[in-house]
């Protein structure tokens, strides 16, 4: 091998190095810029598949090798503020995603970040515009990859991380429902409180979900089973029970009493 190829080859190899350490740096703090779609651990709604939550990256180990559970640790939790009971098909609704826990009260360059989506359960992909209610929101919207390529999703980016807030801390945006009525919408929501250090251990993630139905879709009540198995109303009804009176009630002696 003369000097020229050997040459070659060690700046070759020696700027893979570096490339490879730059992807690796860069992987670490990536998602403070946002997430990786379709991580909110969305769960299987009307046979279309579920979705795994921030875990696959953000995960932290102990001295041992073994891995810590960071998921919906207690102190802490992720919330959807002010969905409607109800929405009306065509209407639109200002919504606040909450994150909080006490987890990471001790690190000062704490962030924050979350994943939000909703959909249908009767249909694929999600249901609704979720739109940002402003420029000065920071929040952005992501579609979903490979299986989950119909979904889209609204994230922080790397201005709406809250950098060293105190819990909790909340994002504003707004939905606006289906124009046609589709049935009950669900919410999936993953939120991450992050220690602050671009890297993808210590980080806290939480999940939650909830659902709204529609104004016209007819529900019915019932107290057990289901409405077509209560019991049918008879033909002809049972006459009317004559009320008692002292003197119908037949009247023991003492004897008989014993």
């Amino acid at each position: 091998m003369t000097r020229t190829v050997a040459r070659s080859l060690v700046l070759t190899l020696a700027c893979l190095y570096l490339l490879g350490a730059l992807s690796v740096a860069l992987g670490g703090s990536a998602f403070v810029e946002g997430p990786l779609p379709s991580k909110t651990g969305a769960r299987a709604v009307g046979g279309k598949p579920g979705e795994p939550n921030c875990t696959q990256c953000h995960q932290t180990y102990d001295d041992f090798g073994s891995l810590i559970n960071r998921l919906n640790t207690p102190g802490g939790g992720v919330k959807i503020l002010d969905l409607p009971a109800n929405y009306e098909a065509g209407k639109t609704y200002p919504l606040r995603v909450q994150l909080a826990t006490d987890s990471t009260a001790s690190f000062p360059d704490r962030r924050w970040g979350f994943e939000n989506d909703r959909r249908a359960r009767l249909r694929w992909g999600g249901r609704g515009h979720m739109d940002v209610l402003s420029p000065g929101d920071n929040l952005q919207i992501v579609i979903g990859n490979a299986d989950f390529g119909s979904r889209a999703y609204v994230e922080h980016s790397f201005d709406a991380t809250h950098e060293g807030s105190a819990s909790p801390v909340e994002w504003s945006l707004q939905w606006k429902a289906p124009d046609v009525a589709a049935g009950t919408i669900y919410f999936f929501c993953a939120g991450n409180s992050a220690n602050g250090n671009l890297g993808n251990d210590g980080d806290f993630i939480f999940t939650t979900s909830d659902s709204v139905a529609d104004l016209t879709s007819p529900t019915v009540s019932s107290s057990w089973g289901r409405a077509q198995d209560a019991v049918p109303a008879l033909a002809t009804p049972l006459p009317a029970l004559r009320p008692l009176d002292a003197h119908s009630i037949p009247q023991l002696d003492d004897d008989r009493r014993a």
